[in-house]
């Protein structure tokens, strides 16, 4: 199905000269910056190496976009003794990474990633899915430091026992039923979020579906085809990721998957869309391009999905 840029199910290679960068940039930058705007840098690097860049194209963009980050701030020193001591708290992301940088070095990440992603994994949907997304990418390619860089930023975000609820009343059906829209008085979208939670009107329609991860994907794909909406795409790349995450772990989440989509959906304002829409090339920005083609890309191969084959093969043409 796939083209000559295929690659196998197995984890995709990160080289030393990368893996090198993406630890320094870990260290020398916030993983937000303008206050809270999410560094999108270590993924963008590393869909560009899935998609076939080279080394120099790589650094280039590098250097371009570490211009608008925030520099790591001087704090006191933060201490935790368990990983459950940062979790909700923004201040505690240094910490955490030295938690976890422990933890993997006399673990490895599989280990480290069984004891403590089930914690935080309820709020995957916080930060329009990045701390999800930064940890997806670590596990993907495999770098140590991604995955610390991404499951303190996941903890820092805070757990969502809400949506576990939800997702744990989850009937099944044959059909993902998109709850109608609620009217939202906030602009950001954490707080669109909190007011979608808050209401509480999609658990009604939260449902699980037969072969559910791919049927699933295959909605939000068709969601962004047609509104080609800034945060649709992040419903993509936010439902490739959880993906990958719940599948290191080897658990089944698809309750709190539809779940957190549904309350994603609702917060982006419950766009009308045709299902089984066709893709058209996108033009946001480069970061976003190359990662939702990356998810294109590795979905098409993931859930065997003519569907996210077709849209690679749009959105991927800037990178071929």
């Amino acid at each position: 199905m796939v083209n000559s840029l295929t690659r196998s199910h197995d984890p995709l290679v990160c080289p030393e000269w990368l893996t090198d960068i993406l630890r320094q940039h870990r260290d020398a930058y916030e993983p937000e910056y303008n206050g809270y705007l999410s560094d999108h840098l270590p993924m963008m690097l590393l869909a560009m190496h899935g998609l076939g860049s080279d080394r120099a194209t790589i650094e280039a963009r590098h250097d371009r976009y570490v211009n608008r980050l925030d520099r790591a701030r001087k704090q006191l020193r933060h201490n935790i003794n368990r990983f459950e001591d940062g979790v909700g708290k923004r201040r505690a992301y240094r910490a955490l990474i030295r938690f976890l940088d422990e933890s993997i070095a006399r673990r490895g990440f599989e280990e480290t990633l069984a004891e403590y992603l089930p914690i935080v994994l309820s709020g995957w949907v916080r930060h329009a899915f990045h701390g999800t997304i930064r940890l997806a990418y670590g596990i993907r390619f495999r770098v140590a430091s991604e995955v610390a860089a991404g499951l303190a930023y996941l903890a820092c975000s805070g757990s969502d026992e809400r949506l576990v609820g939800i997702g744990r009343g989850a009937s099944n059906s044959d059909r993902f039923a998109w709850p109608p829209s609620i009217d939202i008085s906030t602009n950001r979208f954490d707080d669109r979020y909190e007011e979608v939670m808050v209401a509480n009107t999609f658990a009604v329609h939260t449902h699980i579906l037969d072969d559910n991860r791919t049927r699933v994907a295959e909605e939000v794909l068709s969601i962004f085809n047609h509104t080609q909406d800034f945060f649709a795409l992040h419903m993509v790349t936010g439902a490739h990721a959880f993906d990958i995450c719940t599948e290191a772990i080897q658990i089944n989440a698809d309750g709190v998957m539809n779940a957190g989509l549904a309350a994603a959906y609702l917060a982006i304002g419950a766009p009308n869309f045709v299902p089984d829409a066709t893709p058209k090339p996108i033009h946001m920005d480069f970061a976003h391009d190359v990662k939702v083609t990356f998810s294109c890309f590795d979905q098409a191969q993931r859930l065997n999905s003519e569907r996210y084959q077709n849209a690679y093969d749009v959105y991927g043409r800037e990178f071929r």
